[in-house]
């Protein structure tokens, strides 16, 4: 599969409490020509997130003050056509019960925890085509 063409132009919102997980993800999706917004905090995540009209989230799960689930059910709750947008949970938890959670919290899917950087674009051109109504 052709990842440039597939991601090129995609707007992707990054929240994440690490700086240093933010500035990679940050550099690998910039590798594949995708306009990255990246956030430090929930609360900056959904304010940004009505503004941006970013494609598709990629989300810390373990975050202090608010947590991802947190994030993910109040743009669930949203009326716009943004409460509607793919997003991956990243965790270092690998239970099923996680699985179980991330999915029900509203997460399209997730990343464990140091994942492949190959990975995160194999999953992220996974969500650009199945929901590629919301990614153009």
């Amino acid at each position: 599969m052709n990842y440039l063409q597939t991601l090129k132009g995609l707007r992707v919102l990054v929240v994440d409490d690490n700086l240093d997980h933010l500035e990679l993800i940050q550099f690998i999706l910039e590798q594949y020509n995708v306009q990255v917004t990246a956030v430090t905090s929930a609360y900056e995540a959904f304010n940004a997130i009505k503004l941006l009209q970013a494609n598709i989230l990629i989300c810390d799960i373990q975050m202090p003050v608010e947590d991802g689930y947190s994030l993910i059910r109040q743009i669930r709750n949203l009326t716009q056509k943004i409460k509607e947008i793919p997003a991956i949970a990243l965790t270092t938890c690998t239970s099923d019960e996680t699985h179980s959670l991330v999915l029900n919290a509203g997460f399209s899917t997730y990343l464990t925890k140091p994942f492949d950087p190959d990975e995160l674009i194999a999953v992220l051109s996974n969500l650009v085509a199945r929901h590629s109504a919301l990614c153009a």
